[in-house]
């Protein structure tokens, strides 16, 4: 499969009255959901929200280094992962509790174009879903667009089960667009 050869799938972008086009042309490629009870949007966006939470929940992440804001307040922030590297995160939007978007680059990062939504839909003041919806087309290197599309899922699949017991998970899903 070519570099640039993932096919799309449209209607993902149908799942979510957000506008991700304005972030990203690339296709939905996972879709992670988990229906929360017993919490508020507001809490579980605390632990989605917090970089330093990710390696409490993120199989892959080993450590995250945290850097200066930026003059407009933002976090920067790097995290080290499991055969990707140093990962740069840059949040592209910030809507607390209810969404944020973000984009993740480093040079061992075989994914060139990531970008990813999280949003926090609350039906009740103590239940809800949590959203983590992750766009790419472009993986680089023929080992990694072989073997992307088949461990993500699995990897994202445990991330979930753990973030679960972190904010008052019940059941949890990842589909694949790959």
């Amino acid at each position: 499969m070519a570099a640039d050869g993932l096919k799309g799938v449209s209607e993902g972008r149908e799942m979510t009255e957000f506008p991700m086009l304005n972030f990203t042309p690339a296709a939905l490629r996972l879709d992670a959901r988990i229906s929360y009870h017993d919490n508020t949007a507001e809490g579980v966006f605390e632990v989605m929200g917090d970089p330093e939470r990710i390696t409490d929940w993120y199989l892959l992440a080993k450590q995250v280094h945290m850097g200066p804001d930026t003059a407009e307040g933002d976090q920067q922030f790097n995290v080290e992962f499991t055969f990707f590297g140093n990962v740069h995160e840059e949040v592209l939007h910030w809507d607390p509790p209810h969404r944020y978007v973000y984009k993740a680059s480093g040079p061992d990062f075989p994914i060139k174009d990531y970008v990813a939504c999280i949003e926090v839909v609350a039906n009740s003041h103590r239940s809800g879903e949590l959203r983590w919806q992750i766009y790419c087309d472009v993986i680089e290197g023929e080992h990694y667009q072989r073997i992307l599309p088949a461990i993500l899922p699995t990897i994202t699949e445990v991330s979930m089960e753990k973030l679960c017991g972190l904010i008052g998970g019940g059941t949890h899903s990842v589909t694949s667009y790959f």
